[in-house]
């Protein structure tokens, strides 16, 4: 049973879960660096490390790798697309690079934060300094998520469309 639903599955389908698990990966991420708790609060965080950003770093070179192999299948779902996935499959590219970009900007943050938890970050002028640049690195992630949202609309009004054609036939 389960074949004969993988055999009907049209290419902008699988792009769409491909892009829903890539999205669920990175909100995973960003929710384990920017998500309140108190043993992320200095001096607890210090006794009590509660997120891995070496890992998170991994994970967002991971999501990178696969949104190349991503975009090359959406050129050649392109080629054989039917009319109804022409414009969901055109609004993918634009959200691809733009989660591309959010996730070197979380990258960036958790790598900033690494460093500070092995003290690479520690005299007080450089504190000053290097916060001025982890702000920084906030501003361009806040534009990154928001240059992200705008794109994921498109998306997802392209992916409507492509559901509606669905439910007619």
């Amino acid at each position: 049973m389960s074949d004969t639903n993988e055999q009907k599955k049209l290419p902008s389908q699988i792009i769409f879960e491909n892009l829903k698990e890539f999205l669920r990966a990175k909100n995973a991420a960003h929710e384990s660096i920017f998500k309140f708790h108190w043993k992320k609060m200095w001096p607890f965080n210090r006794i009590w490390p509660q997120v891995d950003y070496e890992r998170i770093v991994r994970l967002m070179s991971e999501i990178r790798k696969n949104i190349i192999a991503q975009q090359n299948l959406v050129i050649v779902a392109k080629e054989k697309a039917e009319s109804f996935e022409k414009s969901f499959l055109d609004a993918v590219p634009a959200y691809l690079e733009a989660l591309d970009k959010s996730c070197v900007g979380l990258a960036d943050i958790a790598q900033w934060k690494q460093d500070m938890l092995y003290k690479k970050i520690h005299h007080e002028a450089k504190l000053v300094r290097d916060s001025k640049g982890y702000n920084e690195l906030l501003k361009t992630y806040e534009k990154e998520q928001a240059d992200l949202v705008r794109a994921g609309a498109f998306v997802q009004a392209g992916w409507m469309e492509v559901v509606n054609s669905l439910t007619k036939t």
